[in-house]
């Protein structure tokens, strides 16, 4: 390991901020030096040179004086004494910022002791310390004590990558470029938003607002390095008047969490547990214990409950198992629900349904003591393969009445008119259908109807092009309702009396969840994100015209944070398709640069949405360096039904050319974007894409693929919703009565026309797609001698959600496009490389 920067302090008792306050190339200062009177920056030919000579204040005392500090540009830097004492604890401030990823060492001389934290995190080693900067820009914090002599104290970088004959004698270009990786600066300057920033920063979800719109539930989840893969949460009650916490849960995480109607108490779960809680003097109270499998919780009056108990199903042996059914391949489908009412003064229960098949409850009627309940039946008769049973319970008697049996259902609730039904195009004889010519609807598409008393169906979204998710049934009839609304999810009220939706401003553009209070004018409080903004949590009534904000991510969990630039940038096919876009632009953007760039698309039946993370933090990929394409091509819920219809039977027909075509007319419009370093990716469905456009073009010159399938029959007959998503997905059509689409849209079956690099990432625990779907085309792939890499993520599912996991994930992501579109290949190898021996 060879010295690349020497940053010798002997400044007496202060860091100079000669290359702190200006971000000065480190690769430009040879060192800094005392003199007998003042202090000298020793600088080579660079345009930094007589800018510093002239702005470095001399020192005049040999002893420590913090009123002294070096300026440049009108900053300052100092030590920060704890104690006062030369010899003491002190602190020094400041920032790393690097373009790509580097591994190097902190050498700290002349100090006993020596800690040092970058973003907070202690940094392993005793006065050296190796550390592997990501592309990123980090707060650092040197701690030191004992030092007896300041002249001698030193804190040197030392970068694994770089030589010393490199460093002292050559000055070519590519050697410059690597030294400038690594920038140091002033600690108060703005910053791009850290990985972990993106996974670990604090987030508010459960809402659950109390009846008479006065009192919020939520909970605060964060993680860190200290709580590893365990989120350190509160669950909080807040007064929504004056944002104050009225109680907070000590040592208990509450789950099921249901309001009285009043009120004035609340029920909930903790550890197999029923409590109650008083809101008159906030006392506990447990009701009763060892209700291990309860699943949800609802009030019938003051002193009763409706309570949904999952029971566990008994092995029927050892090590065998004969299948039921194709719904057997669920592991929780043999457990059985059943619906118990509670009462709370004699603490006895009383189960009120009795069926060889689960009961699920949807909804209740309080006042007619009514219950909306849903049993599914096997029935393999007609596509989706499945039916399910709505069902009215009376909740005094018992009684049961089938209200019908239906292909497609989301959800139901009750409503002074009937029920308000959740359900695709074709429920009840495609009464919601509404494609062009009598098409096929993609039944994924949801839709919003009216029951009435006389068991007849009105549509009401059939004409409304965004797709029907969550619903709340308000007092008057009218409901507020969650819609996809093209790359969007958008809260809007429904007009019972007029037929009419209007959409609600809510300031942000995806709102995740929501909760309305029954009582009065109704509250709404929801929480939700922008493509490039986190999230934040809003309150508002009907009548208001903009809401009240309660939580504010922006400014807790991402202060000084710069966050990329977004633009929109939608493109119509030569065949007359729209495909709506979008454009993240890189961190310091500048036009007149060539930029590799990253293409992603979903390509199924849900558009990629504009929420600020997740599992896809386009952001970050935009400040590692990246333009980021996303596109929406056709298929999608939220752009109307014709739209969404054309998924169906199509398995990449329409969606790889519209892709391929998007992406070169992307390209040309933005001539910054390198179009020799494009890179693409997709997962699940979008993985399957991945594969199939590597079977179809070479316009991406590196692509990555997550949980993708590779053979449709096989995911078809294997994967956790294979059979029930082709009965939507493949309507129709089996492999034997349509082998064509089940081969030659499989892109194992065409592994030889693929040209292009491809990285296969999978759970191997996954039982969505199952892992043996990246194995097929990586055995092909080998066996052709193709560019392939296979990196499994073991005992994950099909999402990989773990902080730990989560974090390595996506570092593979941008450590394979570093290698394939940035010929950088050090994060690769330090990952993944091989050792000697193997």
């Amino acid at each position: 390991m060879t010295k690349n920067v020497s940053l010798i302090v002997m400044m007496l008792g202060f860091f100079s901020t000669s290359l702190l306050a200006m971000k000065v190339d480190p690769s430009l200062i040879s060192k800094i030096t005392l003199e007998k009177d003042h202090a000298k920056v020793a600088l080579g030919d660079n345009p930094f040179k007589q800018v510093v000579e002239q702005n470095v204040v001399k020192a005049m005392s040999n002893k420590i004086d913090h009123d002294i500090a070096i300026k440049v540009f009108n900053q300052s830097k100092e030590w920060e004494s704890l104690s006062g004492d030369p010899s003491g604890t002190h602190l020094l401030r400041f920032s790393i910022s690097t373009n790509k990823f580097v591994t190097g060492k902190f050498k700290i001389s002349g100090a006993k002791n020596a800690s040092f934290y970058l973003n907070q995190s202690l940094i392993e080693g005793d006065k050296d310390f190796s550390v592997a900067l990501l592309n990123q820009d980090y707060r650092a914090l040197l701690v030191i004590s004992g030092v007896e002599q300041w002249q001698a104290l030193s804190i040197e970088w030392f970068d694994d990558g770089i030589t010393e004959t490199e460093t002292e004698t050559d000055k070519t270009d590519s050697v410059m470029a690597q030294q400038s990786s690594v920038v140091f600066g002033n600690d108060h300057s703005h910053k791009r938003a850290s990985m972990k920033q993106y996974y670990d920063s604090e987030t508010v979800g459960s809402l659950n607002i109390s009846p008479d719109g006065e009192l919020l539930v939520w909970t605060k989840k964060a993680y860190s390095d200290l709580t590893g893969d365990q989120a350190g949460s509160v669950v909080e009650i807040i007064n929504l008047d004056s944002q104050h916490v009225v109680y907070r849960w000590q040592a208990m995480t509450p789950g099921h969490i249901a309001w009285r109607a009043d009120s004035q108490a609340l029920v909930f779960t903790h550890d197999d547990r029923l409590y109650q809680l008083s809101r008159k003097d906030w006392q506990l109270s447990q009701l009763a214990a060892d209700l291990e499998g309860l699943s949800s919780i609802e009030w019938l009056s003051d002193s009763e409950l409706l309570i949904a108990w999952n029971q566990s199903a008994e092995k029927s042996h050892e090590f065998t198992k004969r299948y039921r059914g194709l719904e057997d391949r669920w592991n929780d489908w043999r457990d059985n629900e059943q619906l118990q009412l509670f009462d709370i003064q004699s603490s006895l229960f009383k189960q009120i349904t009795h069926n060889k098949l689960s009961s699920y409850l949807a909804d209740i009627d309080i006042k007619n003591r009514k219950a909306l309940m849903t049993r599914h039946p096997i029935d393999y008769k007609a596509p989706a393969h499945g039916l399910t049973q709505l069902i009215e319970l009376d909740l005094n008697t018992g009684d049961e009445k089938l209200v019908g049996e239906y292909r497609t259902f989301n959800s139901a609730q009750f409503h002074k008119d009937g029920f308000i039904i959740g359900a695709g195009p074709d429920f009840k004889g495609g009464q919601g259908n509404n494609v062009s010519n009598a098409g096929v609807a993609n039944d994924y598409d949801d839709q919003l109807y009216l029951m009435d008393k006389q068991a007849q169906i009105m549509p009401l979204s059939k004409d409304f092009k965004p797709a029907i998710g969550q619903i709340e049934v308000l007092k008057n009839g009218d409901l507020i309702v969650s819609t996809t609304d093209q790359d969007r999810r958008q809260l809007y009220r429904f007009d019972m009396s007029r037929k009419t939706f209007s959409k609600l401003d809510t300031e942000v553009e995806i709102v995740s969840g929501f909760t309305v209070s029954k009582q009065g004018s109704p509250i709404i409080i929801y929480e939700g994100t922008s493509a490039t903004r986190p999230q934040s949590v809003h309150t508002r009534t009907l009548r208001s015209t903009k809401g009240k904000r309660l939580f504010d991510s922006a400014k807790t969990a991402y202060p000084k944070v710069d966050f990329v630039d977004l633009k929109d940038w939608d493109y119509t096919t030569e065949s007359g398709q729209a495909i709506d876009g979008r454009v993240y632009y890189p961190s310091h953007f500048d036009k007149t640069k060539k930029y590799p760039a990253i293409v992603y698309y979903y390509a199924g039946t849900s558009p990629v949405s504009r929420a600020f993370t997740g599992r896809w933090p386009y952001s970050l990929w935009a400040s590692q360096g990246y333009v980021v394409y996303v596109l929406q091509p056709s298929g999608a819920t939220g752009y109307g039904q014709n739209f969404s219809a054309r998924h169906v039977n199509a398995w990449g027909i329409n969606t790889a050319d519209e892709i391929i075509e998007s992406t070169q007319a992307f390209v040309k419009a933005h001539p910054f974007v390198d179009k020799d370093r494009l890179g693409n990716m997709g997962a699940s469905y979008g993985g399957f894409m991945t594969m199939y456009l590597a079977t179809k073009t070479d316009v991406f010159s590196a692509s990555i693929s997550h949980a993708g399938i590779s053979n449709i029959t096989s995911y078809w007959g294997h994967g956790w919703w294979g059979y029930a998503y082709s009965g939507v997905a493949t309507k129709g059509n089996f492999p034997w009565n349509n082998p064509d689409l089940y081969t030659q849209q499989s892109p194992v079956f065409a592994a030889d026309k693929v040209t292009t690099p491809l990285l296969l990432l999978h759970g191997d625990a996954d039982i969505n797609v199952p892992v043996g779907e990246s194995h097929q085309m990586y055995t092909a792939l080998k066996l052709l001698g193709k560019d392939v890499e296979l990196i499994e993520f073991q005992g994950d599912d099909h999402h990989i959600n773990s902080r730990e996991h989560r974090l390595r994930w996506w570092k593979t992501i941008l450590a394979y496009f570093d290698l394939k579109l940035k010929n950088e290949p050090l994060w690769w190898e330090h990952m993944y490389a091989q050792k000697a021996d193997q």
